[in-house]
């Protein structure tokens, strides 16, 4: 059986892909992670279908029992499309907040079906339109 720790779920937005793996080599999770790249990130767990839901929980569930990962790290990021498409946020800090809400219910979620699986929150600040600048905040 091959192990790793830590799943990671973040957004499938192209704009933090790079900066992503160079903060995972950083971290030492390069070679020690399995990664779930969703639109919106963790946003459907919390609100989507059951089925979208369902399927989530599996693919950790997957990494979880094949890999033997016992941590979660939650990347969600600012000037997300998936979270504008849904909401009409006024500013980056109701973005903030929606997102860090939405967090802690998936935590909640993840946690009522692997009840020792630690999770962790990061925030991926966009300093720029283009993904250039990232800022990682551990919240």
């Amino acid at each position: 059986m091959h192990n790793c720790s830590t799943i990671v779920i973040h957004c499938i937005d192209f704009r933090l892909i790079s900066k992503i793996r160079e903060w995972m080599d950083e971290n030492g999770l390069k070679n020690d992670s399995d990664v779930l790249s969703l639109g919106g990130g963790i946003k459907e767990l919390v609100d989507g279908t059951k089925e979208i839901q369902d399927f989530i929980l599996k693919q950790i569930g997957i990494s979880y029992n094949l890999h033997n990962a016992r941590k979660v790290i939650l990347m969600q990021h600012s000037d997300c499309g998936a979270y504008k498409t849904s909401y009409n946020f006024i500013d980056g800090e109701d973005e903030f907040a929606q997102q860090l809400e939405d967090m802690n219910t998936a935590e909640e979620i993840i946690k009522n079906c692997y009840d020792d699986i630690a999770v962790e929150k990061m925030w991926l600040q966009m300093k720029d339109p283009h993904g250039d600048e990232i800022e990682f905040i551990e919240l």
